[in-house]
Formats: C-alpha cells, sequence, structure tokens
C-alpha cells in the first residue's frame, strides 16, 4: 500500500463528509474479474475506481498488491470489492474502508461455485432495486448453467487444461475450469489440486488423451507433448477464459465445442 499520512486521510474524509455511507457514491473493484462482471451486468457507469488492469474509464485506485489509498479516497465508494488472495485481506484497506465508511466485499473466485456467489450477490451490493440488473445476472448464471451441463463423453478420454503460453500453468480439479470439467462430465488429467506449473516429462507422465490449451499466447511445447503422448491438442483462443468473470458462459461454451470436436479428430502420431 502506498504510505498516505492518518492527517490527510482525515482531512480528506472530513471534507467530503462525515465518515457514513452518506455522500459517497458507487463501486471501487480491486479485481479485473470483479471489473469485467461489473460491466457484463451493465453496471460499468457505477465504477468509481479500478486497477490499472480492469478494462473501463474509471480512475486508477491501484490494487490489492499496490493500493493508492489517496485516489481511493478521493473516489469515495460506497462498497470496496476484492478478489483476496488466500492470506486474506491487507489490513491497510481495511482501515481506509472503515474511515471511509464503506462496506467491503469479497470473492476469492477460485472455482464455479465462487464465480457464481459473486454474480448472484453483486446485484444486491451495486443496486438492490436495480431490476434490469437483477435481470442480467440471472443470464449471466443461466449462460454458465447451459455451458456446464453433462456432455457425452467418454471417461476413458482425460482432458489436461493448460494456459497458452511457455509457463504450462495447468487447471486442477479444485479450479473453475477444473470444476467447469467436472460438471461436464469430463475426467480431469489433474487427480487433484488447483494450479499446477508443469514441465514436459510430467506432463508426458500424466498421458493425456487431450490437452486443451486456453488463452491466445503461442504454446511451443504442444508439438512435442503430442507426439510423445498421441494426444489430440485443441486450442481456444479465448483470454477471457483466463478472467474468471460472470461473464464466462458464452467461452465456456467455446471450450464445451472445442471438446466435442476433439472426439472427431485423430490423435496426433
Amino acid at each position: 500500500m502506498r504510505p498516505v499520512t492518518l492527517g490527510f486521510l482525515v482531512f480528506m474524509l472530513v471534507a467530503c463528509g462525515d465518515r457514513t455511507r452518506d455522500g459517497c457514491r458507487g463501486a471501487a473493484s480491486l479485481s479485473p474479474a470483479i471489473t469485467s462482471t461489473i460491466v457484463a451486468l451493465g453496471a460499468g457507469g457505477d465504477l468509481v475506481g479500478r486497477t490499472p488492469w480492469c478494462v473501463s474509464q474509471a480512475p486508477v485506485v491501484g490494487s490489492l498488491l499496490d493500493l493508492d489509498a489517496e485516489a481511493l479516497v478521493l473516489a469515495r465508494p460506497c462498497v470496496i470489492l476484492v478478489q483476496p488472495p488466500a492470506q486474506g485481506i491487507d489490513g491497510g484497506l481495511e482501515e481506509v474502508a472503515a474511515r471511509l465508511g464503506a462496506e467491503v466485499h469479497a470473492w476469492p473466485l477460485a472455482t464455479m461455485t465462487d464465480i457464481r456467489a459473486m454474480v448472484r450477490e453483486l446485484p444486491r451490493v451495486l443496486a438492490p432495486d436495480d431490476r434490469q440488473i437483477a435481470a442480467r445476472a440471472s443470464d449471466l448464471l443461466s449462460a454458465m448453467d447451459r455451458a456446464c451441463a453433462p456432455m457425452s463423453w467418454d471417461r476413458d478420454r482425460r482432458v489436461l487444461v493448460v494456459q497458452a503460453g511457455d509457463g504450462r500453468l495447468a487447471f486442477g480439479p479444485s479450479t473453475y475450469l477444473g470444476e467447469f470439467l467436472m460438471s461436464c462430465g469430463v475426467p480431469n488429467a489433474l487427480a487433484a489440486g488447483a494450479w499446477q506449473t508443469l514441465d514436459i516429462e510430467e506432463m508426458v507422465t500424466i498421458k493425456p488423451s487431450v490437452v486443451l490449451t486456453i488463452g491466445s499466447a503461442p504454446s511451443p511445447w504442444t508439438d512435442e507433448v503430442a507426439l510423445r503422448t498421441s494426444a489430440v491438442v485443441v486450442k481456444v483462443d479465448d483470454d477471457t477464459l483466463l478472467v474468471p468473470s460472470g461473464a464466462l458462459g458464452m467461452s465456456l461454451e467455446r471450450v464445451r465445442a472445442a471438446l466435442e470436436h476433439s472426439g472427431n479428430a485423430e490423435p496426433s502420431r
């Protein structure tokens, strides 16, 4: 968190009004995934603060790792929305929120269950009486439900889902894409865990039937893995899938279609 003197914070808060929610406006999002969800809900105009990586015209107020407390005070949000790390929310943010009289709402967004909870709860957090936002949230949830419906799949064919690029970050069963596979009835090549960085030898040992790469970055390792495992390599060139937002439904439909098509593809030799 960037250092801000207590005196300056108090001065700004007094200048803007008392320390209650009176006089506050909108929401500050410290998560690109939450920001994307708010935009998908048609509530992008309610944003008064965002991270440098969020797609929004709202002022930048930093992130959980580098909070700009001065900018957050100037934004004076009614609510602060975060995607907390495993160690929890930084005490500095909670202190600033308390002085602003702002509510802090947090969703870990590791699994589809987390993402659905965020979509269900955001309308009440942002605008409890706005029926359009509530209806849009229902549409987003329905899109995810359709994408996650059970599909016809040979249980002997295990799928390894890996982020495109050189990092080889794989999605285990405890991640949102791992939960998506489970909902569809598609076995994950990783038996347990969340995100795992795999080297090529580990991928070969796993012996997946399908290697599914997610994102637009080139993955130079796929040819070797396909050659050594006879796996079908499927690429879904959609960076939206790397952001656990409530707008995942349409992108997950692309993954579903790619998996269905992989059943008709010839394995690599």
